[in-house]
C-alpha cells in the first residue's frame, strides 16, 4: 500500500497495514516480513521510548532509509519531500499514528525529512537499512516557519541538536551537496 485514505504522501513513502491477531490472552501483530514490498532490507534495530511533549526531529538522512512501527500510544509524524525532481517534491504533510486503532508500518525513503511529535508516552520500533552514521543525519529547526507542520505541542522537549539545529533552507541545501555521495 503506498497512501493513507485522504492523505497525499511524498513519493517513496510505503504504508504496510499490520493485522492484529487477538484473543482473549491479548494479541500479536507481525511488523516485518522479508517478502512484503516495503523497500528496505534492514541492517539494524532501534528502540524508542518517548515522553509526553518529546518532539524528535526535524531530520532528514542523505543514505539510509527508515522503517517504522508504533508499538503503544500516539504520534504525529511529519513529512517534507526535499528531493529535487521528486513527483512531490515540496510537499509538506502529516500522518497520525495509532497503534490501537489501526497499526502500520512506514517507510520514509531518503531525501523525505521527517520529525516525531510524542502528545503522550510512546514506544516506537523502526529498522533502518544502513548503520547510523552521525553524517548521515542532516537536521533544522522543527518551528522554522518554512518547514510548515503544525506538530501539536506547546515547548516541546527537544534534543540538544534539535534545539541548536538551524534553518530548513540550510538543512536542504546541505542535503543537495551531499546528495550523491555514497554511503560510507
Amino acid at each position: 500500500m503506498s497512501a493513507l485514505p485522504g492523505r497525499s504522501l511524498p513519493e517513496g513513502i510505503i504504508v504496510t497495514p499490520l493485522q492484529r491477531n487477538a484473543d482473549d490472552r491479548g494479541s500479536l501483530v507481525e511488523v516485518f516480513r522479508k517478502s512484503w514490498q516495503t523497500g528496505i532490507e534492514p541492517v539494524q534495530w532501534n528502540f524508542v521510548e518517548s515522553g509526553p511533549n518529546v518532539l524528535r526531529g526535524f531530520h532528514v538522512h542523505i543514505w539510509h532509509t527508515d522503517y517504522l512501527v508504533l508499538v503503544r500510544g500516539r504520534m504525529r509524524l511529519g513529512l517534507k519531500d526535499l528531493r529535487a525532481g521528486s513527483p512531490t517534491a515540496g510537499l509538506t504533510t502529516t500522518v497520525e499514528l495509532d497503534p490501537s486503532a489501526s497499526p502500520v508500518a512506514l517507510t520514509i525513503p531518503v531525501g523525505v525529512a521527517h520529525g516525531f511529535a510524542f502528545r503522550e508516552a510512546a514506544s516506537l520500533f523502526y529498522s533502518v537499512s544502513h548503520y547510523w552514521n552521525v553524517e548521515d543525519e542532516l537536521a533544522c529547526r522543527y518551528d522554522d516557519p518554512d518547514v510548515g507542520i503544525d506538530w501539536g505541542l506547546a515547548g516541546p522537549l527537544l534534543s540538544p541538536r534539535d534545539q541548536s539545529a538551524g534553518t530548513l533552507a540550510e538543512m536542504t541545501a546541505e542535503y543537495a551537496r551531499k546528495a550523491a555521495t555514497p554511503a560510507p
